[in-house]
């Protein structure tokens, strides 16, 4: 079931398999089996939510993905926005609706706080989620890769 994001002309539904080649591009990946394999599992897991947007015409232009997790420390579940992609197009504000769909569908599951960890380099994700009150807080982060 789709649902039309506020003020866009944009709907935003579930992620399926089929998606895969069309979501390459806006990831900035290569498409293929692995990408493939990685979106299979990614979809299936239940502690994720993948959700893309299309416009009316069916064209994928958005992507937003949380990530859940069972917290001991902080009792319940936790929610991290995985990643948020919009194509740039100044008259709609898609990656700001795409970040407050995702606030709302870790509060339906219950989750009183998101955080998102951000590449440094995607400067139009910091800002919006800045704008809409994201602040620092106590995340720590290590590459893990050549670390095993």
């Amino acid at each position: 079931m789709a649902r039309l994001l506020p003020g866009t002309g944009v709907r935003v539904r579930r992620g399926r398999r089929r998606d895969v080649a069309r979501l390459a591009p806006l990831l900035g990946a290569r498409g293929g089996e692995r990408l493939e394999r990685v979106m299979r599992r990614i979809l299936a897991d239940l502690g994720t939510d993948v959700y893309v947007a299309e416009d009316g015409e069916g064209e994928i232009v958005g992507l937003v993905s949380v990530v859940y997790a069972r917290s001991l420390v902080r009792g319940g579940i936790s929610a991290m926005l995985d990643g948020a992609r919009a194509r740039c197009d100044p008259a709609r504000p898609l990656l700001e609706e795409l970040v407050a769909f995702a606030e709302e569908r870790a509060r339906k599951r219950g989750c009183r706080r998101l955080a998102a960890w951000i590449d440094p380099a995607d400067g139009e994700l910091r800002a919006t989620l800045i704008a809409r009150g994201y602040r620092p807080g106590e995340l720590l982060v290590t590459e893990l890769v050549g670390n095993v």
